[in-house]
């Protein structure tokens, strides 16, 4: 085939040409950008209660202990909100993305819903703690482990009791699965 030849037949083919290789462009891009999406998506972890680390929330509240500890409740609550609120908006851009694909968007979707459903039993279980009569309490859980905090100083057995077997019904688990810690 000589040059002229293949002159020729552009010129001939000029316009599908073009639609080709623009379509091979755009679907270049639209692979790489989702390519780029799965990889976000892989790298935006929703932390769990269990995965908070307390040592951030522990020296936020270092030299605070005289004032009873409230400080620890209200900077776990605020750690834990803050690092909720990051996942969200990680999950809103996600959704937000135009070209995310549908599985993806589904899956943000229902990591959403679990952070409004976890969101809803903590406050749920705290105002129930709060209700029998202890100053303040912390909940966490995480697969069929719970786990709460109650602001006094020492839990003797019927407190302890009475606390998970809240909990318990609350979250729908086993009492045993519940652990209850006293923090001044």
């Amino acid at each position: 085939m000589s040059l002229e030849s293949l002159l020729e037949f552009f010129k001939k083919y000029q316009k599908a040409v073009y639609w080709i290789c623009s379509l091979a462009l755009i679907a270049g891009a639209t692979f790489w950008v989702i390519q780029g999406l799965e990889t976000k998506l892989r790298a935006v972890d929703i932390l769990t209660d269990e995965e908070l680390t307390l040592d951030e929330v522990l020296e936020t509240a270092a030299g605070e202990e005289e004032k009873g500890g409230a400080a620890f409740f209200a900077g776990y609550r605020l750690q834990r909100e803050r690092i909720r609120d990051r996942s969200i908006e990680m999950l809103q851009t996600l959704l937000d993305n135009p070209n995310a694909d549908s599985a993806s968007r589904e899956e943000a979707e229902k990591l959403l819903l679990e952070i409004v459903r976890l969101r809803e039993q903590e406050l749920i279980v705290e105002n129930m703690i709060r209700a029998q009569g202890y100053e303040d309490a912390v909940f966490f859980y995480h697969d069929t482990l719970a786990t709460v905090m109650v602001k006094e100083r020492d839990l003797d057995e019927r407190s302890f009791l009475q606390i998970s077997e809240t909990v318990a019904g609350a979250v729908g688990i086993e009492r045993e699965n519940v652990q209850v810690m006293a923090r001044p």
